[in-house]
């Protein structure tokens, strides 16, 4: 997560409430900063912990909840850490960041359904974008939906020809689908422009090895 700079300050300043005198804004910095460093440690539990005196202070503002949201993930606090996005999607509620960490989890939590639907809610928002595509099209694959998933890798390749992630996904679904001819070239491009690509390997052998026991 980058680092936030001095711009945090303005931004919890418009989000419904105003500093306290309790935490200065180099308090307030610190414990963020802190929680960068934690955060990189993979000390995530600690991380959190720092941010409480700034959460107790501003319970209220998008950037705590957002960022105590995105630690608990990490931690694979999930309950606690919808808690806090559902709370910094009241106040921001076009935020896509929010349904990002939100597909993270049911992605965690093998919950297809619910990565599917969080992804169109970015896909409403934005058409193109790059990871809600990418979850819609894996949501789609992992329920059986491999034709569909197919458009939609091939939605995205029309912009980004040479995308390594949907290309993967594109290979992958010709295969379930079993459109092998089809996945056999995907596969076989991908190894020219990303060599050694191992999903490309993986059912390039899986072909090889159909093919033999024919």
């Amino acid at each position: 997560m980058k680092i936030i700079n001095l711009c945090l300050v303005t931004f919890i300043l418009t989000t419904n409430i105003s500093f306290s005198k309790e935490m200065s804004n180099e308090e307030i910095k610190k414990a963020y900063y802190k929680s960068y460093d934690l955060e990189k440690q993979r000390r995530f539990k600690d991380a959190i912990a720092v941010l409480k005196s700034v959460y107790l202070s501003f319970p209220n503002t998008y950037t705590i909840n957002y960022r105590l949201g995105y630690l608990y993930y990490l931690n694979q606090n999930y309950a606690n850490s919808i808690e806090h996005l559902n709370k910094a999607a009241t106040i921001a509620p076009q935020s896509t960041e929010i349904i990002k960490i939100l597909i993270y989890i049911h992605k965690a939590k093998d919950e297809w359904v619910k990565v599917e639907t969080l992804s169109v809610q970015i896909l409403k928002k934005d058409y193109y974008n790059i990871t809600g595509n990418y979850f819609y099209a894996l949501a789609l694959k992992m329920q059986g939906k491999y034709s569909l998933a197919i458009k939609i890798s091939n939605k995205m390749l029309a912009l980004q020809p040479t995308s390594q992630i949907f290309l993967q996904e594109l290979g992958e679904n010709y295969f379930l689908n079993s459109y092998l001819k089809d996945s056999k070239s995907v596969f076989e491009n991908l190894l020219i422009l990303y060599p050694n690509n191992p999903t490309a390997l993986y059912y390039l052998n899986k072909m090889k090895e159909y093919i033999s026991k024919r």
